[in-house]
């Protein structure tokens, strides 16, 4: 496909993503649709990567370039680029819908998430028809018990994101409170490199965090902010080789049994850091095993 160079502001890109299998089911009733998506996470831990990691760069190629760093799995941004033009991952045409399919399963990769979602009917009746297993997001406050709820209807898991301070989302222990009155279909999607932008151990926040955990951006950082020291201008560097104590949050998501997506969303370099997001996927193996 060829196209105009198109740049996606992160403002824009942050409503996120899509993706299929070829599970398609159209035309079903909502029940027979649960029953033939995708299997529901418990699985075992998911190697993910989240496509933003290539924002530059056209769907078609961000999906060829997670094949080539060796994953399988993808969290499509809700907003992404294809033949050179912006789209809103869940409002893509059936034609755009049927490419992405075949772009997926020409390169063996499969989508679990949908990312940047608000939670709204729009975007799990899209998730339910791609068989996707979960959404992520940061709805408003207000909706959060109405979107758990929506979520335990679809039988779809929506996990609750986080960026830095002063996101809404910024403080997980605030964040734990809002989320009482919710089903249990709703769960955290913890972003450690924001967290280290917001001057949290993500460490603590992964023990502190166990059991509510559905989904996480795991990140590496060249450094840590300090809480009333000034903060650094901080970048995702490969796993294991900077700040975020990546090895000993990986293994104690072993010990808690967590059976969730460990999602690689690489922000850093976007034009030319598949190098960097292979050596995430080679420490990842190393310290968990392999990829379930």
């Amino acid at each position: 496909m060829k196209g105009k160079c198109f740049n996606m502001n992160r403002r824009d890109f942050i409503h996120n993503g899509l993706l299929a299998t070829g599970l398609i089911c159209f035309g079903l009733p909502r029940t027979q649709l649960i029953a033939e998506a995708s299997p529901p996470l418990g699985s075992g831990m998911k190697l993910v990567l989240q496509t933003y990691t290539f924002r530059n760069f056209n769907l078609d190629e961000a999906i060829q370039k997670t094949r080539l760093a060796g994953v399988g799995y993808v969290e499509i941004a809700g907003g992404t680029r294809i033949n050179g033009e912006g789209v809103r991952s869940s409002n893509m045409s059936s034609d755009q819908k049927k490419w992405l399919r075949d772009i997926m399963a020409e390169n063996n990769v499969r989508a679990l998430g949908l990312g940047g979602c608000g939670g709204s009917t729009q975007e799990f009746d899209f998730a339910q028809e791609m068989g996707l297993q979960y959404l992520q997001g940061e709805p408003p406050f207000e909706k959060l018990i109405e979107v758990s709820k929506r979520a335990e209807e679809y039988k779809i898991r929506f996990t609750v994101h986080n960026h830095a301070n002063p996101n809404k989302y910024w403080n997980y222990k605030e964040t734990l409170k809002r989320l009482d009155g919710c089903t249990s279909w709703i769960g955290l999607c913890p972003d450690t490199g924001h967290q280290m932008r917001s001057a949290i151990d993500p460490l603590v926040a992964i023990k502190d965090l166990k059991g509510r955990i559905y989904n996480i951006h795991l990140k590496d950082l060249n450094g840590i902010n300090e809480e009333g020291k000034p903060k650094q201008n901080l970048h995702d560097v490969p796993w294991g080789t900077g700040a975020g104590k990546i090895e000993a949050i990986l293994t104690e998501l072993k010990a808690q049994n967590y059976a969730g997506t460990v999602v690689i969303e690489f922000e850093y370099k976007p034009n030319d850091n598949l190098a960097e997001v292979t050596e995430c996927v080679k420490f990842f193996r190393k310290v968990i095993g392999k990829d379930q």
